[in-house]
């Protein structure tokens, strides 16, 4: 009995010694994983520590050119004669459009052409019919349609031609300068002053600039 109470106690005693070298071996293998790990780490930080920053390149903005003042200056005078070309334009029309109801309310065909004759206050005597006369020039089978009644003004330019109510006359101009009409027929003349055309007929030139357009009004004998 005493043996095999000693033989217990021995191996009691093995037992904790092997349980004691396996928990110090377990402890040195941690130590060395731990010491493994702690090393990595250094040389990862002191990797990171030593890289040269990258230096970023900074791209400069694009510089706008600067406007070409010669070709803004180019197309402000462009919108500027588009503009006065349209204000021209409306008021042609709006003279024709009058024209063309004047004609339309004449109740026979000798006295309306009196009354258009003498209708514009600043016509002289030279250039007015007599009282209840009709002009030598008014015809029967004259243009009723888009054509400029006798004393009515109207705007022209260069290159225009214009037949007169009721008559056998056409309004050529050839140019137009700056206080002078080139008209055919009539030559120049000058702003002011009557020129002759045919058919006992006379253009008055009230106006004349450099746009190109001038004012005239056609009477008749």
């Amino acid at each position: 009995m005493d043996r095999v109470i000693s033989l217990l106690a021995a191996l009691v005693g093995l037992i904790a010694l092997g349980g004691a070298i396996l928990v110090h071996t377990n402890a040195d293998v941690q130590r060395r994983e731990m010491a493994t790990e702690i090393a990595q780490l250094k040389a990862t930080i002191a990797l990171s520590g030593s890289t040269p920053q990258v230096a970023t390149p900074v791209v400069a903005p694009a510089t706008a050119s600067a406007p070409d003042s010669g070709v803004a200056d180019a197309l402000l005078a462009l919108q500027d004669r588009i503009a006065a070309l349209e204000q021209t334009s409306r008021d042609q029309s709006a003279q024709l459009e009058a024209a063309r109801a004047q004609i339309a309310a004449m109740p026979s065909s000798a006295e309306p052409v009196t009354q258009l004759a003498t209708a514009d206050p600043g016509a002289s005597a030279s250039e007015a019919p007599a009282s209840g006369a009709t002009p030598a020039a008014v015809v029967a089978n004259g243009p009723t349609k888009d054509c400029i009644p006798l004393g009515t003004r109207f705007m022209a330019s260069a290159g225009d031609s214009f037949p007169i109510c009721k008559t056998k006359v056409v309004v050529k101009v050839a140019s137009v300068d700056d206080g002078l009409a080139t008209i055919n027929g009539a030559g120049d003349v000058a702003v002011g002053s009557i020129g002759q055309l045919d058919k006992g007929c006379t253009v008055s030139v009230f106006s004349a600039d450099t746009s190109g357009y001038a004012e005239m009004r056609v009477t008749c004998q």
